[in-house]
């Protein structure tokens, strides 16, 4: 019996061995070379079902080459990690395409039926994308949601530091989950929004952590179908009538899905993809912006000073409110803009994707990719990548972003760094033109007025190793370009001593001011 199965195993791993060699006969000398899976067959599938984008990344690692391929059973993904070739691969996109994707997600995502699915593979893709693009714009639009949402920002944080004198124990990534979802909701769907039922936000993130699963038709249970019924069902009774209060891009969306055809429960579904680009992606991205701040004391101190000497409004009558000019914070705290860029650059793991619609050759007919197979540019080892980004690479350096970049005082930063300047298409966080996240100026300034709010009126500390930010394990099956940490890390918030306990009123400050975030 021993033997039998010894030898049905070692027949097995010749079989995989042959099979994948037998794949590798379909591979054209012209494509990008082939990088070998360490397990036979399935390893890259294994890798990726496992990693998600994050793979790329560990494979990038094992080779030099600019482009590559990767096998994955019948399919090849073509994994970019050059900061060069993203305008190429921009050049081909009428056949190296996105919009294959958005009739995915409407599917997989949104669950909307086959006829709404439809909408999206004709012309009226980029009409619903010059729409949503249009109303997200700087403007005096945009600042009436930014108020909410500041205003929203103001009432939780306000709530976490009441906790007393002796502090308030909460979990990080609870609360800013918490924060995220509310004070979203309130700028884009307006102060009765469909999250306004606790029940609602926690059936939201139970659906993510099946998110990638539901997406690759594996949710066996259908566990993730339960939780996203939740949110559409209230996702739906709030279109029946959209508040006075709704933001302009809301509006603009459920209009043109309309005029375009699509049934009323079908269009309301829709808003759970904006719920799932705008929660899953500012939540953990925010996160990780106030670990990297308030494990940094030093930096700290930097940061509140330069947002108490450029960004807040004193005053002087007791009871009355102290002004944050979110117009201030956007153009005139270089130091909290280039700290937070810099943690979406430590902690980013997207690709931005494409679908190859016909075989394309590409930088000059270098290389050949295949009709049917899918490009991945992967962001990370861009970001990771010493020529984009001089030989402080590894490390966190608070002043990388800065105009007038001055010696890191942080003892992880080297002073070598401060004479490098970024390039704009080394910063993929926010994706690669033209499919530059259409919501950046608005999340950017939700997580600069949050954690500016935070610096101000709390210290946050470990509540347990003392007191050390020991980073815990990572969350793989986010589908989210920064990840979410794999268990909550529990800290302590005290009110600042001598400076906190504040009131505190947003001023909005000029429409049409953006943050000047690097983007693509």
């Amino acid at each position: 019996m021993l033997y039998e199965l010894v030898y049905s195993l070692i027949g097995l791993v010749g079989l995989a061995y042959a099979l994948d060699y037998a794949l590798g006969l379909r591979y054209d000398a012209r494509e990008p070379p082939r990088l070998p899976s360490r397990i036979p067959l399935i390893g890259h599938l294994l890798g990726i079902v496992y990693y998600g984008t994050v793979y790329y990344n560990q494979t990038s690692e094992r080779t030099h080459e600019e482009i590559y391929t990767l096998d994955v059973l019948p399919l090849k993904i073509y994994v970019s990690r050059s900061r060069r070739l993203i305008p190429v691969v921009q050049k081909a996109s009428k056949t190296l395409s996105f919009r294959p994707f958005v009739r995915v997600v409407a599917d997989k995502m949104a669950g909307n039926s086959e006829s709404a699915c439809n909408l999206f593979d004709g012309p009226f893709v980029d009409e619903w994308s010059s729409v949503v693009k249009n109303a997200l714009l700087p403007g005096v639009h945009q600042d009436d949601q930014n108020l909410r949402m500041a205003n929203s920002v103001i009432s939780l944080v306000d709530d976490l530091v009441k906790g007393g004198k002796g502090g308030k124990t909460v979990g990080l990534l609870g609360w800013t989950q918490h924060l995220i979802v509310e004070a979203t909701s309130c700028g884009f769907f307006g102060m009765k929004h469909p999250f306004r039922d606790p029940e609602v936000g926690k059936a939201f993130w139970r659906w993510q952590l099946y998110l990638r699963a539901h997406m690759a038709s594996l949710d066996f249970f259908g566990k993730a179908n339960a939780e996203r019924e939740v949110v559409h069902k209230s996702i739906i009774e709030y279109c029946r009538q959209l508040p006075d209060d709704a933001s302009k891009v809301v509006v603009d969306r459920q209009h043109i899905l309309k005029k375009a055809g699509m049934g009323f429960e079908d269009a309301a579904k829709q808003e759970t993809l904006f719920c799932v680009a705008m929660f899953g992606n500012t939540t953990p991205t925010l996160y990780w912006t106030i670990w990297e701040l308030f494990s940094r004391p030093s930096l700290l101190e930097e940061v509140r000073r330069e947002v108490e000497e450029n960004a807040v409004i004193r005053n002087t009558t007791a009871g009355e409110e102290d002004m944050l000019d979110v117009a201030a914070l956007k153009t005139q705290c270089p130091l909290l803009l280039s700290m937070f860029q810099e943690t979406q650059r430590i902690h980013h793991v997207h690709a931005n994707i494409r679908k190859v619609t016909a075989d394309t050759l590409i930088d000059n007919g270098r290389y050949l990719l295949r009709k049917g197979n899918y490009v991945q540019m992967a962001g990370s080892p861009i970001h990771y990548s010493q020529d984009a980004w001089g030989p402080t690479v590894r490390a966190f350096d608070p002043y990388r972003f800065m105009e007038n970049r001055k010696k890191a005082k942080d003892k992880d930063a080297s002073s070598s760094s401060s004479s490098f300047a970024p390039h704009p298409s080394s910063h993929l966080a926010w994706g690669t033109p033209p499919h530059l996240c259409p919501a950046r100026q608005f999340a950017a300034t939700e997580i600069m007025i949050t954690v500016a709010l935070l610096a101000m009126e709390c210290d946050i500390a470990p509540k347990s190793g003392g007191g050390q930010w020991k980073s815990p394990p990572l969350r793989y099956n986010d589908v989210a370009a920064v990840l979410s940490p794999g268990e909550e890390f529990e800290v302590e918030v005290k009110p600042r001593s001598g400076a906190g306990g504040r009131k505190w009123a947003v001023k909005m400050g000029k429409a049409k001011t953006a943050v000047n975030i690097l983007a693509g």
